[in-house]
């Protein structure tokens, strides 16, 4: 019987080569990227949420500009801006979940939740600037939790694009 020459570091070399195959081959099914074990993705999540919140303040800034607060052309153009950033997020969900699916989604979650007349800057209290002010920052400064909560490059700089823009509409707000 003859003697075998090998090294140590080539059987640790094999070990750990078998060991990454084997882990290879029992996690194939968990680890593509198209899994996740929920109908929603996080991308999804965050889009809904950013929808919800851009509705909310565009219905803030038309109830402000309904209620003749100054200065009325700064306020329609940053309603402009947040229309165009709602159809921009609009436009950014997945096939499957388009405007309709996620109108009817709404419409369901409205039934027993409170409206924009229920909130404390509903019709008894008018929206102005100082308040337009705050939500604006506070709506800045969430875009970066959800521009790091997805995981679409291209769906993060659109968030961090609208935060950069909040920013700019809460910064005008303290220049006047």
């Amino acid at each position: 019987m003859g003697q075998w020459n090998v090294s140590r570091r080539t059987v640790l070399g094999v070990a750990v080569s078998a060991l990454a195959a084997g882990s290879t081959l029992t996690s194939s099914g968990c680890g593509r990227t198209d899994w996740y074990p929920y109908d929603v993705t996080p991308d999804v999540y965050v889009l809904r949420s950013l929808i919800a919140e851009k509705k909310r303040m565009v219905a803030r800034y038309e109830r402000a500009l309904s209620d003749a607060v100054e200065p009325n052309g700064l306020l329609e153009g940053f309603l402009e801006h947040h229309l165009a950033h709602l159809d921009s997020l609009l436009s950014a969900l997945p096939e499957g979940i388009g405007p309709q699916a996620l109108e009817e989604e709404t419409e369901n979650a409205e039934e027993g939740s409170t409206s924009l007349e229920d909130e404390p800057t509903g019709p008894s209290v008018p929206v102005g600037p100082a308040g337009l002010r705050v939500l604006e920052a506070a709506a800045a400064s969430a875009r970066l939790d959800q521009a790091a909560a997805v995981r679409d490059p291209a769906l993060a700089q659109l968030v961090s694009g609208i935060g950069a823009c909040e920013a700019g509409h809460a910064h005008l707000f303290d220049e006047l």
